[in-house]
């Protein structure tokens, strides 16, 4: 069972109309030929073949449709031939899966077989120069690597047993650290230090009752940290479109294909303000500014990366650190 849309009309269900759409049949959908040609090799088993390269794809689509009432037969018949134009359009197919799509135009034309007054049967034939099928758009985006905050206190001992002492003690101990006796509270309130010798309180009670344990102080506050990297799967088998935005402001910005190690690099001298951006697209191998001006004659490594099957890792770099830089990277799934 196929749910098929072209452009903005569904060919399946009942529409606003009335009209009960439905889809019987699909050629083409399946993965394109190949372009190799073979030449037998003179007075030799085996042959010669050319380039394989994959061919476009052309599909046929049988389906038909019931009407509440002649006219509105007549009307749907209209729409499908609007949708189905000699300009490129979308069309999408799902099987079992979700819905994969491709740009489309019409070659052959539409052939409608009227069973009666209100019920259509047709087929129509549609082309697209791309041999791929598509799925939704996956996005994600990262600013340049970087470390904030942190903070790691190491562990500090009293040792065992530390006492309080006299406050001749305490006084003879604190000169020994550079330190001076306590005038807050009173003259009963001295700088404590352990048996150790270390500050243990900020204070010191004069007492002769000793004091229990030692004091331990280790804690850990986490950094924040941001890789430079974003990674999408393509589920696909095929290699898919690759889109790139880097809003400024940014100097000398540089996007890297991890797993394949191609490298877009820009060079320093390129530098965007804030609220400005480039567009970037990797398969069509241009870059705009602000979606408008062409910004190629500032790469400096060439370095296009398409959108791999599996997992595929960008990653963001600078000639100088900006905080708000940002890379946002828009892949298209692929199949065959």
């Amino acid at each position: 069972m196929f749910t098929v849309q072209a452009g903005d009309l569904p060919l399946f269900g009942t529409d606003e109309f009335g009209v009960l759409w439905g889809v019987s049949n699909v050629e083409g959908w399946g993965p394109t030929g190949s372009t190799a040609s073979q030449t037998q090799r003179p007075r030799q088993s085996g042959a010669w073949s050319g380039a394989k390269l994959a061919k476009a794809r052309a599909v046929t689509i049988t389906g038909g449709f019931t009407a509440p009432t002649p006219a509105a037969a007549q009307a749907a018949l209209d729409r499908l031939g609007t949708a189905i134009s000699r300009t490129e359009f979308v069309m999408s197919i799902a099987e079992t899966t979700s819905p994969r799509w491709g740009l489309f135009y019409q070659t052959g034309e539409l052939i409608p077989t009227w069973i009666n007054s209100t019920q259509v049967d047709w087929s129509f034939q549609v082309a697209s120069d791309d041999w791929r099928k598509f799925g939704a758009d996956l996005a994600t985006s990262t600013t340049l690597p970087s470390t904030f905050g942190g903070l790691v206190i190491s562990p500090m001992s009293g040792g065992t047993d530390p006492e309080y002492m006299t406050a001749a003690q305490a006084d003879a101990a604190a000169n020994t650290q550079g330190r001076r006796l306590t005038a807050a509270g009173g003259e009963d309130y001295y700088d404590v230090l352990t048996a150790a010798g270390q500050p243990a309180t900020d204070q010191y009670l004069a007492s002769s009752s000793p004091a229990t344990g030692g004091l331990t102080v280790a804690f850990t506050v986490d950094a924040t940290t941001v890789t430079g990297q974003v990674s999408l799967v393509n589920p696909g088998n095929e290699s898919g479109p690759v889109r790139l935005r880097i809003d400024g402001p940014c100097v000398g910005p540089v996007v890297t294909h991890v797993s394949t190690g191609a490298q877009l690099v820009f060079s320093s001298s390129l530098a965007l303000r804030a609220g400005e951006w480039l567009e970037i697209d990797m398969e069509a191998r241009t870059v705009l500014a602000n979606g408008q001006a062409s910004r190629a004659g500032w790469i400096t490594s060439r370095g296009w990366s398409q959108f791999d099957p599996g997992l595929n890792t960008w990653s963001f770099t600078a000639a100088s650190f900006t905080p708000a830089a940002r890379l946002t990277v828009t892949a298209t799934p692929s199949w065959k």
